[in-house]
């Protein structure tokens, strides 16, 4: 439990970044500032929200509770594979988004595919950006540092996160995303050399674990449909939003790949730290609830002040993925939603701006409200994802990286297949054996819907060749 000089620091810090999101409201004058920063982040703000961003809760809490559940193999199955997939993106994709005048996902979709399937992935990415794990990362949180209602906690940090989001836009999301990434990577690691020692180290870990040899394999701790639905979301990255919006942002093609490039590292090196911790929880706390467990030995094993710290940077991360999608999310639902359907181009950017505000506050009510229905932060977080990854994935990717025919109808009929099988199998699941494990609904959505895209693409023609290839 926090003292009350832990949570005056809290106080304080939550004000400061406050104070940062006002202090950046004064330049927003049109939705290019508010969404995209007049495309100006440089390489270190780019590192910082990428990071920040792309961690979270589910990254910090999630991977440690996903570690002590599955062992390594959450390290050789998920973290790697989510990482080395990201090189394409820096290297050959990023730079290719970048000069695309596409503002956002739904903009590309309906250039491919018409109104009525940019409308049809709009609804979809407002309800993958309410970023529901996030949430349920914050009950372990206040359990752990405050001992209250996890509904409570989860409240309050929706409400700083829209005060964030909705006063700084990008840029003041992206500087906030700087500081809660310092915050977070210095206090999960200044805790971990005393949290691996209390357990022996690696001498302590290889005897701990001895009975159970797969724990420690690189894959036989997970069920090969887990493992195989993990390796899929891998790729997810490729139709995430926040990935096109800050390398369109970044204010260059140079400054968008190098950020990249750099997270590897930065990514790579504390997925070791994380992984490791939930090795320990393992050990040390058998049988209790991984995530909860570990914030509390982090606070039993720091001074006071310092403790203060490790919850701003937990809270901060999980703060920093939110403000980023609920900027996304109230933008789809500003621009993408109401000025498609509603108003066409003749709504105003101030309008738009507002409208986004309203977005924001809409996505963190549907986060409060269904977050804390999973037992695990990854298992919100593989919930959204899959819904979104089974329903757009095929249609987004193509349309930016298939230079040949795509029809309307392949856009709207992928989309269709890929949510109703996905809707069918999660809530009718198939245990194809005790070993093997259930059938995850991604394993078949998508496949689905990459036929259903092959046989819609042989009804009607493209509605636009050429315009929405990628320019080399």
């Amino acid at each position: 439990m926090l003292t009350w000089i832990d949570n005056v620091v809290i106080v304080l810090a939550v004000a400061g970044v406050l104070a940062v999101g006002y202090y950046f409201s004064k330049s927003i004058t049109d939705m290019e500032s508010y969404y995209l920063a007049n495309r100006s982040l440089p390489w270190s703000l780019v590192v910082g929200t990428l990071m920040a961003s792309w961690y979270g809760g589910v990254g910090v809490i999630g991977t440690v509770g996903y570690a002590s559940v599955f062992g390594l193999a959450a390290w050789f199955i998920w973290s790697i594979g989510a990482h080395a997939v990201r090189f394409p993106l820096a290297l050959w994709v990023g730079p290719k988004i970048h000069i695309r005048t596409d503002v956002t996902i739904p903009d590309v979709m309906q250039k491919t595919y018409g109104k009525f399937a940019a409308v049809m992935a709009s609804v979809l990415l407002f309800v993958y950006c309410a970023q529901i794990g996030e949430i349920t990362a914050t009950g372990f949180v206040g359990e752990a540092a405050w001992g209250i209602d996890k509904m409570v906690i989860g409240i309050i940090v929706v409400v700083i996160t829209i005060a964030l989001t909705c006063l700084g836009g990008l840029m003041g999301v992206a500087v906030t995303d700087m500081i809660f990434f310092l915050f977070m990577v210095v206090s999960v690691s200044l805790v971990f050399p005393q949290l691996f020692q209390s357990v022996g180290g690696l001498e302590g870990i290889r005897a701990a674990t001895a009975a159970n040899p797969a724990y420690m394999h690189p894959v036989a701790g997970m069920a090969p449909t887990k493992a195989l639905m993990l390796v899929i979301l891998c790729i997810n990255v490729y139709a995430d939003p926040t990935f096109y919006q800050r390398f369109s942002a970044s204010n260059s093609v140079k400054t968008g790949r190098r950020a990249m490039l750099t997270c590897f590292c930065l990514w790579m090196g504390f997925d070791i730290v994380t992984i490791l911790a939930g090795v320990v929880v393992h050990i040390a706390r058998p049988g209790v609830q991984p995530e909860l467990a570990y914030i509390q030995m982090v606070l039993e094993h720091l001074p006071v002040g310092v403790r203060a710290l490790f919850i701003i940077g937990l809270l901060g991360a999980i703060i920093s993925t939110l403000d980023s999608y609920y900027l996304i999310g109230g933008t789809t639902l500003a621009k993408d939603l109401y000025g498609r359907i509603f108003a066409g181009d003749s709504v105003s950017d101030k309008r738009l701006v507002n409208l986004s505000r309203v977005g924001s506050c809409i996505l963190g009510l549907i986060g409060v409200v269904f977050a804390y229905h999973f037992k695990l932060v990854y298992d919100a977080i593989a919930f959204m994802s899959s819904l979104w990854m089974s329903t757009v994935f095929v249609a987004v990717l193509t349309a930016l990286m298939y230079k040949g025919k795509k029809t309307p109808m392949a856009g709207i009929l992928s989309m269709i297949t890929g949510c109703a099988a996905f809707a069918y199998l999660q809530y009718h699941p198939i245990t194809i054996s005790e070993s093997i494990g259930t059938l995850e609904p991604l394993l078949v959505a998508l496949p689905l819907s990459l036929l259903a895209y092959l046989a819609g693409n042989m009804i009607g023609s493209d509605i636009n060749e050429g315009s929405t290839k990628i320019q080399g």
